[in-house]
């Protein structure tokens, strides 16, 4: 569940899904600094309460904002996780990032997080960079796997996002 509210809870997020079924877990991420990154994952015990809950919640308002939700895709167990989950010391076995998309048309003070929370459901994501200059803003998103930032560059290209379209392309 994205675009939730930075002071939203546990107890808020089972109250509002727990309709849907019975809940194995609810994990909110939160950054290096323990702060909320505005999203969490919601486990159910079946499959179809899962994806009533997706249907369910998706577009419906908590805690003041207004929240996407969707199914989320499983990571490969096989290969590494975000980059900040890794230890870079040694580079163990690190395989290096395969696709990456570039962003314009988004709000001056937008965040890394509010990125991520944005495009995470598109693929495994490795890093997110935001490029200012004096003329325009841009923020570099990099995949681990080419067709995920296809996928990501397909749906979010011309997406109206606060007040104006997403321009995203994919690297060649």
């Amino acid at each position: 569940m994205g675009n939730l509210n930075f002071n939203t809870d546990k107890k808020l997020v089972e109250d509002a899904v727990g309709e849907y079924g019975k809940l194995r877990d609810i994990y909110l991420p939160s950054d290096n600094d323990g702060r909320p990154r505005g999203f969490c994952f919601v486990t159910f015990e079946e499959q179809k309460e899962a994806e009533a809950c997706a249907l369910g919640m998706n577009g419906r308002e908590l805690d003041g904002r207004v929240v996407r939700c969707n199914i989320a895709r499983p990571r490969p167990t096989n290969q590494p996780r975000r980059r900040d989950d890794r230890d870079d010391r040694r580079g163990g076995g690190r395989r290096p990032p395969d696709g990456k998309i570039f962003v314009d048309g988004l709000p001056e003070d937008i965040k890394e997080r509010e990125l991520d929370d944005l495009f995470y459901r598109y693929g495994r994501i490795d890093y997110i960079e935001i490029r200012r200059d004096r003329r325009r803003l841009e923020a570099c998103i990099c995949y681990f796997d080419r067709r995920d930032a296809a996928y990501a560059a397909r749906e979010c290209d011309g997406m109206r996002f606060e007040r104006d379209k997403l321009r995203v392309d994919l690297e060649r």
